[in-house]
């Protein structure tokens, strides 16, 4: 729909890829206006030089409750001042992709248990193990094929009971083994598009656990 309002809130982060190079980045929303234009944080390669050029084709994508959004877009500007920034053209238009099902942890203990919402249904998941790029799910059935997308919804602890870290996730494999005369499914995930708020979520965790 053109002119569509985003609906998103400034730092909120968007995972950003660059047309024709396979190259995905992480920024963050600096501000927008209906109809002109989106300002975002400059990715950066790794001496510092900005990666994006005037012209560049973009796709933007972003998580909001259980769809991944995604438009596209082109570079218009790249400013240095008062701070380095891009800004984009306003998108005629936005996909909704509707994800796969939505992931919730109740508890934290040395294998992290899940209560996965399917159809309905609840579905009990183990994570064995999380990192800034990943994690590995264990269920009793297939979670999905390799490159379907779900979310994580990790409650923070804060005194707002219903606040959540979400991890956009994408499976990259699946494996079976038999443990006790029972096949159980061992998913890899990867993190897709994760914002500080989650990084710094996952960084606090691992420490928790290293400690």
């Amino acid at each position: 729909m053109t002119n569509r309002d985003l609906g998103l809130m400034v730092g909120v982060g968007l995972q950003l890829e660059k047309k024709g190079s396979g190259m995905r980045y992480l920024v963050e929303l600096l501000g927008y206006s209906v109809g002109d234009g989106v300002i975002i944080s400059a990715p950066l390669e790794r001496d510092n030089r900005p990666s994006l050029s005037p012209g560049d084709e973009v796709v933007i994508r972003y998580l909001g409750g259980v769809s991944q959004y995604a438009f596209r877009t082109r570079v218009t500007h790249i400013a240095t001042a008062p701070y380095l920034h891009v800004h984009l053209e306003y998108p005629g238009g936005i996909e909704a992709t509707m994800t796969r099902r939505a992931v919730r942890m109740p508890l934290k203990a040395s294998v992290i248990r899940l209560a996965m919402e399917d159809d309905g249904s609840q579905l009990a998941v183990e994570m064995k193990n999380i990192s800034f790029g990943g994690a590995n799910l264990v269920a009793p059935r297939p979670l999905g094929r390799e490159g379907e997308h779900f979310s994580i919804d990790m409650p923070t602890l804060s005194p707002h009971r219903d606040k959540v870290i979400t991890l956009p996730c994408v499976v990259r494999h699946v494996s079976t083994r038999s443990e006790a005369d029972k096949p159980s499914y061992h998913h890899g995930v990867e993190f897709e598009g994760v914002d500080s708020l989650a990084r710094d979520f996952i960084g606090r965790y691992l420490d928790a656990c290293s400690g």
